[in-house]
C-alpha cells in the first residue's frame, strides 16, 4: 500500500493540520481583493477632484481617508479570521468534517468582504469628486458617505457571524476519521454554508455601494433635494441587501444541519 493509500485509509488525519492555512489563506487573500480595488478607486477619485479644485485639497484628502478606512474594514475582518485559524491547535481538528468547516470559514469571510470593501469604496470616490467640485455640498455629501457606506459592510458582517460559527462548529462533529460515509454530509453542509453566505453577500454589497456612490454625486449636483435622494437611497439599499439576507437564512440552516450530523 503506497504512503497516500495509508493516509486515506486512515482518515487523512496527516494532512488535516493544513486545512487551517488553506483557510487562512483564502481568507485574508480574498479580504484584501476589495479594500485594494475600493481604496485605489477613492484615491484616484480624490485625486482627479484635487486637480480640479486645489483650494478643497485638504477637506478632500480627509473624506478620502475616511472613506479608505472604512473600506479597509472588511479586509480586517479576514485578517483576525485567518490569525485564529492559524492559532487552531491541529490536535482539535479530529475528521474532515471540521476540515470542511474550517475551509468554508475561509471561504465565507473572504468572500463576504470583497463586496463590502469594493461597495465602500465606490462610495468613497464620488464622495470625494462630489466635494471637489461642490464644496459647499461637503456636510451632506460626507453624512450620504458614512451611511451608505455602514450599510455596504452589512455583508462583510454578516460573513463574519456565519465564519465564527462555523469555526465553533468545528468542535460539534464527533464522528470518526474513517467513516466517509458519515463525513461526507456534514463536509457538504458546512461547504455549502460558506460558500452562500460569501458569494451572497459580496454582491448586495457592491449594488448598496453603487447606490450611495450615486446619491453622494447627487447631492453634491443638486443640494437642495439631497433629503428626497437619501431616501431613495434608503430604499434602494434595503431592497438591494434582501439577497444577502435569504443568503443568511440558508447559510443557518446549513450551518445547523452539519453540526447536527
Amino acid at each position: 500500500m503506497s504512503e497516500w493509500e495509508e493516509i486515506a485509509a486512515s482518515g487523512g488525519e496527516g494532512l488535516l493540520e493544513t486545512v487551517k492555512y488553506v483557510a487562512a489563506g483564502l481568507s485574508v487573500g480574498l479580504a484584501a481583493l476589495g479594500p485594494g480595488v475600493g481604496e485605489g478607486y477613492a484615491a484616484g477619485k480624490a485625486a482627479a477632484g484635487i486637480a480640479r479644485q486645489p483650494a478643497e485639497a485638504g477637506q478632500t484628502l480627509r473624506t478620502m481617508l475616511i472613506g479608505q478606512a472604512i473600506s479597509e474594514t472588511s479586509g480586517i475582518f479576514g485578517l483576525v479570521i485567518a490569525f485564529l485559524l492559524i492559532a487552531t491547535d491541529p490536535e482539535s481538528i479530529t475528521n474532515w468534517a471540521m476540515g470542511s468547516a474550517m475551509l468554508a470559514a475561509g471561504l465565507c469571510m473572504g468572500l463576504s468582504a470583497v463586496g463590502s470593501a469594493v461597495g465602500a469604496g465606490l462610495v468613497a470616490g464620488e464622495a470625494v469628486s462630489g466635494i471637489a467640485r461642490m464644496p459647499e455640498s461637503r456636510s451632506r455629501v460626507t453624512l450620504a458617505m458614512l451611511i451608505s457606506q455602514a450599510l455596504s459592510q452589512n455583508g462583510a458582517i454578516l460573513g463574519f457571524v456565519v465564519t465564527i460559527l462555523l469555526l465553533g462548529a468545528t468542535q460539534t462533529v464527533g464522528i470518526d476519521s474513517t467513516d466517509w460515509a458519515g463525513l461526507l454530509p456534514p463536509m457538504a453542509a458546512f461547504l455549502g454554508a460558506g460558500i452562500a453566505m460569501g458569494a451572497g453577500a459580496s454582491g448586495p454589497s457592491v449594488g448598496i455601494g453603487y447606490v450611495g456612490a450615486e446619491a453622494c454625486a447627487g447631492i453634491a449636483r443638486n443640494l437642495k433635494d439631497s433629503a428626497l435622494i437619501q431616501r431613495t437611497m434608503f430604499i434602494g439599499s434595503a431592497v438591494a441587501s434582501s439577497t444577502s439576507i435569504y443568503s443568511l437564512v440558508v447559510a443557518l440552516l446549513l450551518w445547523s444541519i452539519g453540526g447536527r450530523m
